[in-house]
């Protein structure tokens, strides 16, 4: 009897040395860790349970899924194993499956506040996310100071939302298209593209950057519309601390085009977004759910309608309201990239890039300048359906937002790659493609 009980031990132990690297944003030992630990015990599933976390921390989305998937008919499913699956699906768009198995999870471990945390995420409604984080909050003593206070800050605008519906759509034309207007980048490119919206009446440009998870806006441009806003909150993994003060507020109305909104959400920032002034916001693609989203930078056009990704097109997951993809570097290194449209250059982790010691660079994003960015040459990215771009790019530190997203964020894909490409973005598949017509 001895012999079963130490070596379930012995598994626990493997499990919390995994998981606790995880935590300390070794994610590579982590997966070494793990896939030693799963090589020795193939059948277990706690062994298999911290292989799935491991992945998906590391970035390997799909990999996490396949791994975890046969565990999902198991009655022996650690919990922490249908969190992370239900991660996967949300994150490839399939909610109701999420849900499922995030309700599973926290059947089974009701006082977990691992499973708490992320189980608030996906497929619930208001009530049940605020009562899982204050459970959460509860037990968060000891646990990431950035975690809780995000799990705080949701916990303030669900409470002042009630059950008030957000970004009900007024109009859902089938085909619109309006134009976007390149920023010039002082070199003969662009530096990103912008878009008029009318938000309260009001005419302004944002910049339409796939990267962001939103719409954000500088504060003095809701101000003048005489709103009072709803809830204030920290916004991380931006510029400046990496942690910006925030005030949501309720748009009475909102427009791009003929696709018109009531009840829209900003969030506001008291620095301004562009210091030049070509632009007061910032607008993500989150709003076009259920279009196709054609992005034409060479042409310069938005065009949304009902179609489907064409062929070759490939995967993109959405994590924490991020469009990620998978990009390759020229030694055959891949990682997870931000397709990001707002990027006037790609921007590599600093463990992607391999510590560069180039000069320092000036990059701006929500919050201010990005503090110790650095330049980097030499190293080409390439997504598929575009050519590799060895222009130079950017680097700096990428730990807090993949910590805070769960999983490995290696850089932000941005225009130095995308120039002049027709950017194809299926919200209803979750998969994005990209080519470049040849020039006439």
């Amino acid at each position: 009897m001895l012999a079963p009980i130490l070596a379930l031990a012995l598994l626990a132990q493997d499990a919390a040395a995994v998981r606790a690297l995880i935590e300390k944003d070794a994610w590579r030992e982590a997966l070494d860790a793990a896939k030693a630990f799963a090589g020795a015990a193939p059948s277990n599933a706690e062994a298999v349970s911290v292989l799935g976390e491991a992945l998906y921390r590391a970035g390997r989305i799909d990999e996490a899924g396949r791994t975890l998937a046969p565990l999902a008919t198991r009655e022996d499913a650690p919990p922490r194993a249908l969190v992370t699956l239900g991660l996967v699906r949300a994150a490839e768009g399939k909610t109701d499956e999420a849900g499922t198995l995030l309700d599973r999870a926290v059947a089974l471990a009701p006082e977990d506040r691992f499973v708490l945390y992320h189980a608030a995420s996906v497929g619930t409604s208001r009530a049940d996310t605020i009562a899982r984080l204050e459970r959460y909050l509860a037990k968060s003593d000891g646990d990431d100071a950035d975690r809780i206070e995000g799990a705080r800050g949701t916990i303030r605008y669900l409470k002042a939302l009630g059950d008030r519906a957000t970004w009900v759509r007024e109009t859902s034309p089938e085909r619109v298209e309006v134009p976007l207007r390149a920023i010039p980048d002082g070199g003969g490119g662009s530096a990103g593209f912008v878009v008029q919206v009318e938000l309260g009446g009001r005419k302004v440009w944002v910049l339409l950057d796939t990267g962001s998870g939103g719409l954000f806006a500088v504060e003095r441009a809701v101000k003048k519309s005489g709103l009072e806003p709803i809830s204030e909150e920290t916004v991380f993994a931006g510029g400046g601390s990496g942690r910006e003060a925030s005030k949501k507020w309720f748009i009475p109305s909102c427009a791009v085009g003929g696709l018109r909104f009531k009840d829209a959400v900003v969030t506001t920032t008291p620095t301004e977004i562009d210091p030049t002034g070509r632009y007061q916001g910032v607008l993500g693609v989150g709003i076009f759910s259920g279009y196709r989203v054609t992005l034409d930078l060479a042409k310069g056009r938005l065009l949304l309608d009902a179609g489907e990704a064409p062929a070759g097109a490939v995967p993109y997951w959405d994590v924490a309201g991020q469009i990620l993809v998978e990009a390759t570097a020229g030694d055959g290194r891949r990682g997870l990239f931000l397709f990001d449209t707002g990027a006037t250059r790609s921007f590599l982790s600093f463990d992607f890039a391999g510590r560069p010691t180039g000069a320092k660079a000036d990059v701006r994003t929500y919050g201010g300048a990005v503090e110790g960015a650095r330049q980097v040459m030499g190293i080409a990215l390439e997504f598929p359906g575009l050519p590799p771009s060895a222009k130079p790019k950017t680097a700096g530190d990428l730990t807090q937002r993949s910590r805070l997203s769960g999983v490995e964020v290696s850089g932000f894909l941005g225009l130095d790659v995308l120039a002049d490409a027709v950017v194809i973005v299926d919200t209803k598949s979750r998969r994005i493609a990209a080519s470049r017509p040849p020039r006439k």
